[in-house]
């Protein structure tokens, strides 16, 4: 009964197709959670999208992920949360390379090498001592790498630094 009821739903659910978007799907879900916590039925349209996003994990038995069925995770790609972290820290260091003395009038790829350099250097001697502070040390860089690696990021390849620090050029214009 279960299943066909699940049919019957998705037939219906079509027009409203899990999000393709993450951070819409990550919303709906905060939402249904707030409905569930405050023991509040559904709306319409979220029960549509629960409906949505467990049709296909409960008819493949779990071989569909969760992730995969409300589209928070691609085939190959990294999940909402990781983007939204890893978009927090790509401003981070944007914001490090504008304000640090060193590194704001350098090229991207200049900086990057340094920014990296500095990082390693941090990461091998102070953050062995920091890592179990409650709060960041109060000077930069050391500030922004505290931050990146208390929150569980990891401080990109000097490659992708550099396109990290391009992109900042290329929206500015």
């Amino acid at each position: 009964m279960c299943t066909r009821v699940l049919h019957a739903f998705a037939r219906v659910a079509t027009v409203t197709k899990a999000s393709t978007d993450p951070k819409t799907t990550l919303r709906w879900l905060g939402q249904i959670a707030q409905h569930v916590a405050a023991g509040r039925p559904l709306p319409y349209h979220l029960s549509l999208f629960l409906l949505q996003g467990l049709s296909p994990f409960l008819e493949t038995a779990g071989e569909i992920s969760l992730d995969q069925a409300f589209g928070t995770r691609r085939h190959g790609g990294i999940s909402a949360a990781n983007a939204v972290k890893n978009a927090q820290r790509d401003d981070m260091l944007r914001h490090l390379r504008n304000i640090h003395p060193e590194w704001g009038a350098l090229a991207p790829s200049v900086a990057s090498r340094r920014m990296r350099q500095a990082f390693e250097r941090y990461e091998a001697a102070r953050w062995k001592r920091e890592k179990s502070a409650t709060s960041a040390p109060s000077s930069e860089p050391f500030t922004t790498f505290w931050r990146v690696l208390n929150a569980g990021m990891r401080m990109p390849q000097e490659a992708r630094l550099r396109q990290i620090l391009e992109r900042e050029i290329q929206e500015a214009v």
